[in-house]
């Protein structure tokens, strides 16, 4: 298992660990979240999450229900300790909490590698907290 930084690998850090990261910082881009078929290109079919609001949603529909709520020119979800774990090769976890207006929640995704360079989310979790 390696871990790794989202501020960055270093030279002996683990090329899947970063990669799986740059993925997930897209996909909490407003750009990305405003633009449905962008998105979508993240989320595996089997793509499931269990979000901090309690719901639970299917990859059918998630990525119109985000495009619908995001203005493309708005401020980017800022996050706190973004780090990953490479868990087996081609499957990588993401941790990190995210701070979106005033609310912070913990989240872990889960990436598989789709193709060389190539990342997709199946699972995300978002659980709310308290202040840090």
């Amino acid at each position: 298992m390696t871990t790794i930084s989202a501020r960055g690998s270093g030279t002996g850090g683990d090329p899947q660990v970063a990669e799986a990261l740059a993925a997930e910082c897209e996909t909490l881009s407003p750009a990305c979240r405003a633009d449905p078929d962008r998105l979508r290109r993240f989320l595996a079919p089997d793509f499931h999450e269990f979000g901090a609001s309690g719901t639970e949603v299917r990859y059918e529909g998630t990525a119109e229900r985000v495009a619908a709520y995001t203005d493309p020119d708005g401020v980017p979800i800022r996050t706190e300790r973004m780090r990953g774990v490479r868990l087996a090769d081609g499957l990588v976890m993401v941790k990190y909490t995210a701070c979106i207006d005033g609310r912070r929640s913990h989240h872990t995704s889960l990436w598989r590698r789709v193709g060389p360079g190539h990342w997709r989310m199946f699972h995300h979790q978002g659980t709310p907290t308290g202040p840090p």
